[in-house]
């Protein structure tokens, strides 16, 4: 009884056909993934970087300093570029949410807020928004953190100066008089360092008083600002009053991306990366401090400070 089977013709035609059919599936397989990493690329690294600077954006176009202390805005320079773990703390009036405990100290108005990265997975760190709502206690350095992003390459901020020139760290503590308690602090260190002169000067004796004739001031006067300095001769210059905030604060972002399959890579096996970057003017560092608010007024007007 003869046994059919197949030829080595037939075997090769459909080992060929079955390979055409798997080289056509291989490629629609990667022309899918492929597709799906550029839509992945082109919705989600976008929206999550300018979420980011948006929210950072917010919280410092709020930032107040009067009255508060000296601990009102400070950034710390911790490297530079791809390497840079910067972090930035400050008071603002910006909206946050509600502490989850009581906080009596709390008057809803005025809150502490910081960004500061820590160390994550795959070599990537893990950016902290940190909100403390009692200015009482230590409030750089207390509050709740919550977790904003977890692929974090590197955090810069700089800082406008008076000059325009760019700077890599900003503490107010060392720009403020130490009693910034009022809306006119330099104003009000002013006025008691005048009248502390003034008494030393009157109690000084005939010395002061002989210097004083000779400059053409009252003998026992403090010297102000147009005066003669009895020493050198020349005109004292008033000294322009230190700005306490930046004029301006210029964040730069970088960023790795992930999915639920893990990191989101480049054709070449590395991950990808995004830059983002942003310059958020500070309003409230441009308040010009007036001597005699008064002298603002209308004639007659009936507004009280």
């Amino acid at each position: 009884m003869s046994q059919k089977g197949f030829t080595l013709i037939e075997l090769i035609v459909v080992l060929g056909m079955f390979t055409i059919v798997m080289s056509m599936c291989y490629t629609i397989l990667d022309t899918t993934l492929e597709a799906d990493r550029r839509i992945q690329k082109a919705t989600l690294t976008g929206k999550v970087g300018e979420a980011i600077l948006g929210q950072m954006r917010r919280d410092l176009q709020g930032v107040a300093w009067r009255g508060l202390g000296t601990d009102v805005f400070r950034g710390e320079d911790r490297g530079q570029d791809e390497n840079a773990e910067d972090s930035i703390d400050f008071i603002t009036t910006s909206p946050v949410a509600e502490p989850s405990e009581d906080t009596p100290n709390w008057t809803g108005e005025l809150s502490s807020i910081g960004y500061a990265l820590r160390p994550g997975k795959d070599g990537d760190s893990v950016l902290f928004r940190r909100i403390s709502w009692d200015l009482t206690e230590d409030s750089f350095d207390s509050g709740e953190r919550s977790a904003i992003y977890d692929r974090v390459m590197a955090l810069n901020f700089e800082f406008l100066g008076e000059e325009g020139e760019w700077l890599q760290e900003w503490d107010a503590s060392t720009l403020l008089p130490d009693q910034n308690l009022t809306d006119f602090p330099y104003l009000d260190e002013r006025a008691a360092i005048a009248a502390m002169e003034a008494e030393e000067a009157s109690g000084s004796g005939g010395a002061t008083g002989a210097s004083g004739t000779e400059t053409g001031t009252a003998p026992g006067s403090v010297l102000q600002p147009g005066d003669i300095d009895p020493a050198t001769g020349e005109e004292i210059v008033e000294e322009p009053l230190p700005r306490p905030l930046p004029r301006a604060v210029r964040i730069v972002l970088y960023l790795h991306y992930s999915n639920e399959q893990g990191q989101i890579l480049n054709n070449d096996g590395t991950p990808f990366e995004e830059v983002f970057s942003t310059i958020i003017p500070l309003l409230s560092a441009e308040q010009i401090l007036v001597e005699d608010p008064a002298s603002l007024l209308l004639e007659g007007s009936n507004s009280s400070f």
